[in-house]
């Protein structure tokens, strides 16, 4: 484990400590009781040397990533004030939504203003913290630092930056296209003996981005690691204790504590390369025959998820998730969202699963029915539900749904970073319960293919052939 100036420091003897800290200057020692990044840094958490376009550092939870990102990016700002036209440069900070931004980059214990106060310079004197029309922190100098959420593909777009910090990356919805449309060309303000650099600081997952940066080999991406254990010495010890509880001995672990990017994962039914070679866009949707909103409900406590997905079978046979609805909601609220869910997609049905003690969902699907006819929001009439009973395993039941994926015949039409992320982790051999979205994407893929036509062989006395024959199985 790397140290700290500061921790190295504390492992000396008493009388080596004070003899070290009597030969300071009155300036470091102000430095060190503000807790200068210099003195409380890991030497793993300084900008690398090279000419390197992305430093990504990739690593486990509570490694210290946001911390390193601000002051990374703070360095930068007070280095290249003007660009070489003479220009103010301006700096572009992105995280998975605008509130991140807010909460973690800006305002957390490790964010922005933090490092600001810390350098002694003040809001409203210094610079100004301004969340409107436009989140954004300006310097009397005229420098710029933008926040953005990663909320389409365009973000970023426009910019004449300096420099980036991208927070969290792996978890934005449209991270490939995010990169290479709209940021990656933002980064082209010409500065003094540099030039524009990307940091990112993420917990990894295996996104198709960050899979090709650790392959790159022409060292434009520099990577460094690391795991929660890295900074042990300034976390809580039951907080940790409790993550290993969790995670200690997983192949999740090896990505939420150590920081190991998981390319693919031994045991998954779905790869990553099975959802990124067959995402289609809004654009290329082909007409659908049927579309269908496939409804996991959770149980009955305020924290379960009730997994809603809407998707569609096109004439052309192939499978297309086009939403993830799912939301931290159950009971009546969750039945609403679910016909929301069936108006915004003009579905044909509502697919529910009312076997394991669920029987009670069907009434309150019909209850909210009947509040929404009531409402205009439907014609009158029985609700348009299917309900699905099983008594497969979870693991049997998703198979002939993965292996339409396998198949290239099921298509994501954009992003859906939580719905991809339990895919290509869940493990049936090691967790037999389902998420909630995968629940629901497999209810789906069954139903519409139950709606397939028999292909049966029959025999003619002139020639060896098959027909279709009409009648649905399922």
């Amino acid at each position: 484990m790397s140290l700290s100036a500061a921790q190295r420091l504390a492992l000396l003897p008493a009388t080596l400590r004070r003899a070290w800290l009597g030969q300071q200057s009155r300036e470091t020692l102000e430095e060190i009781q503000k807790g200068a990044w210099w003195w409380l840094g890991r030497p793993e958490q300084f900008r690398p040397p090279g000419d390197w376009l992305v430093w990504l550092i990739r690593s486990g939870r509570g490694w210290g990533k946001t911390r390193t990102g601000a002051e990374d990016l703070l360095d930068r700002v007070f280095k290249h004030p003007v660009t070489a036209f003479g220009n103010r440069t301006e700096w572009l900070v992105i995280a998975e939504t605008l509130n991140d931004c807010r909460t973690a980059c800006i305002e957390g214990d490790g964010g922005i203003l933090s490092i600001l106060r810390r350098l002694g310079m003040e809001n409203h004197r210094d610079f100004e913290y301004r969340k409107s029309p436009k989140l954004m922190i300006e310097f009397k100098s005229g420098q710029i630092i933008y926040f953005e959420g990663a909320d389409n593909a365009d973000v970023g777009r426009g910019y004449n930056a300096a420099g980036a910090w991208l927070d969290e990356l792996a978890k934005w919805r449209y991270t490939y296209d995010a990169w290479y449309e709209g940021i990656l060309p933002s980064l082209r303000a010409p500065l003094i003996g540099d030039h524009p650099r990307a940091v990112v600081t993420t917990t990894p997952k295996p996104i198709k981005l960050l899979i090709e940066w650790q392959h790159e080999t022409d060292g434009t991406i520099v990577i460094t690691t690391g795991s929660i254990f890295d900074n042990i010495m300034n976390l809580s010890k039951v907080v940790v204790e409790k993550l290993k509880k969790k995670y200690e001995g997983t192949r999740a672990g090896l990505q939420e504590l150590y920081g190991h990017l998981l390319e693919e994962i031994e045991g998954a039914l779905w790869t990553r390369s099975m959802i990124e070679n067959n995402r289609v866009k809004a654009a290329d949707l082909p007409e659908l025959k049927m579309r269908v909103i496939s409804m996991d409900p959770g149980a009955t406590g305020a924290g379960d998820e009730t997994g809603l997905i809407a998707a569609g079978r096109g004439y052309n046979g192939d499978d297309y998730v086009l939403d993830d609805w799912t939301m931290k909601i159950v009971g009546h609220a969750a039945a609403r969202r679910a016909w929301e869910m069936f108006l915004r997609y003009d579905a044909t049905w509502l697919i529910i699963e009312t076997n394991m003690g669920k029987k009670w969902l069907m009434q309150v699907v019909t209850d909210a029915w009947a509040e929404m006819v009531k409402e205009g929001l439907f014609e009158p009439g029985p609700p348009p539900v299917k309900e699905v009973t099983s008594l497969a395993g979870k693991k049997l039941r998703a198979e002939p749904v993965a292996s339409r994926y396998e198949q290239n015949r099921w298509h994501h039409v954009g992003t859906f970073t939580e719905l991809e992320d339990q895919l290509v982790t869940w493990v049936p051999e090691e967790t037999p319960g389902s998420p909630d979205r995968i629940d629901a994407l497999v209810q789906a893929g069954l139903f519409l293919m139950g709606k397939e036509n028999k292909l049966v062989r029959i025999a003619a006395p002139s020639a060896d052939a098959w027909m279709p024959v009409g009648s649905p199985y399922g």
